[in-house]
């Protein structure tokens, strides 16, 4: 992050929050998709990898379609898988899935070294994700790559909102009494994060995401 920028947030700013995915953390993979492709070779074979990464994906896409489009869950996208896989075969593919995700965290070097800076300065840090994973599973992922002494963290799912309308940005504001002034979001979508924050009222930094172009053509 820019020196600049990184001296003017932790001058001017109470609260810091904090993205997950491809801000705090990345993951060992050129995109998310590719870790589905890695339980489909663990648990079903190599040969069934690819497709179990394109049933995968459908199945996140039908969770959403039945939900209208609102928060999902990780247990409602194996709901949809259960329909091609027996019980046993969905449990180990569920939990393959959550030891990757964990496994394959590695904290975002540059971020880091900024989010170790707002400890010092006794900033309060807050954690806001719009994710299907359980909060248990981030908090673990978090963890892993020795990310700790975070106020508090946020997960869409479990709150039934998300950060790109803005909602689950709200609820931060309300449930801690902060002001909108007080407090600077930092991620790397442009919708979710920097758009969404700023629907509510708060400032938010946009950061470098890996491989967004790729991601975007071939997700």
């Amino acid at each position: 992050m820019n020196k600049l920028i990184s001296k003017y947030i932790l001058c001017h700013y109470k609260y810091i929050s904090f993205d997950v995915f491809d801000t705090l953390i990345e993951r060992k993979v050129n995109k998310p998709t590719d870790i589905f492709a890695l339980v489909g070779k663990n648990i079903l074979g190599e040969e069934k990898s690819e497709e179990f990464r394109e049933l995968r994906k459908r199945a996140e896409s039908s969770a959403r379609e039945a939900k209208h489009y609102t928060e999902i869950t990780l247990e409602e996208i194996y709901e949809e898988l259960s329909k091609l896989y027996d019980k046993e075969v969905i449990k180990r593919l569920k939990n393959e899935e959550t030891r990757l995700e964990i496994d394959l965290s590695y904290a975002k070097k540059e971020i880091i070294e900024f989010y170790n800076s707002c400890i010092k300065k006794d900033k309060q840090i807050l954690i806001i994700s719009d994710m299907y994973l359980p909060a248990e599973v981030i908090k673990k992922m978090l963890e892993h790559c020795n990310i700790t002494n975070y106020d508090s963290l946020y997960v869409s799912n479990e709150y039934g909102v998300n950060k790109i309308s803005g909602k689950l940005f709200k609820i931060v504001l309300n449930q801690k009494g902060i002001k909108q002034s007080e407090i600077v979001h930092i991620g790397d979508s442009v919708k979710a994060d920097f758009l969404g924050a700023r629907k509510v009222g708060i400032k938010s930094i946009l950061i470098r995401r890996k491989n967004r172009l790729k991601r975007l053509i071939h997700s």
